[in-house]
């Protein structure tokens, strides 16, 4: 009998459990699945480092404004205000060239689908023009990953050159 009480018990404490974890309110899931995408860029940061290093070139310093400014870019493919690509990248530009002193050139990354910092980095490595930009004359990076609905990753990385 006692057995059968500690089996129930447990019982009960998974359901709770299993309830409590689906009923956690949207925001704090939002929350965890934010932090898996900032996981996500800063080993793209990383990794794209690591790249240069191996090329002989200096590594990129991390920029808040890129990174806010990519950070909008990505939230607007994932929720389809904008089509997946480079549209109003010179609009984007503008806009870090008002916030931020000493640009003198930059460009962009983009991607979408790839699941981890490693299937992204490796995707543009194997595209000429990302490629370019991964190896370009540039000082600076910001990067985003935002999902949307259905889970999908989208990607931008911004470069600046700086003096």
């Amino acid at each position: 009998m006692v057995k059968g009480i500690k089996y129930k018990q447990s019982g009960i404490v998974w359901v709770v459990s299993v309830l409590l974890f689906a009923l956690l309110p949207i925001s704090l899931q939002a929350d965890a699945l934010r932090r898996g995408e900032r996981q996500i860029e800063k080993d793209i940061f990383r990794l794209v480092n690591e790249y240069r290093e191996e090329q002989g070139l200096p590594a990129l310093a991390y920029n808040d404004v890129l990174a806010t400014v990519a950070q909008g870019h990505s939230s607007d493919m994932a929720s389809g205000k904008v089509a997946f690509g480079h549209g109003g990248f010179k609009g984007r530009f503008d806009a870090i060239k008002q916030q931020v002193s000493g640009i003198r050139s930059g460009a962009e990354n983009v991607a979408y689908g790839a699941e981890d910092a490693e299937q992204v980095v490796a995707l543009w490595l194997r595209s000429a023009g990302h490629k370019k930009n991964i190896v370009g004359d540039f000082t600076h990076t910001g990067i985003s990953v935002v999902s949307n609905d259905d889970g999908t990753l989208y990607f931008t990385q911004l470069f600046a050159k700086i003096e």
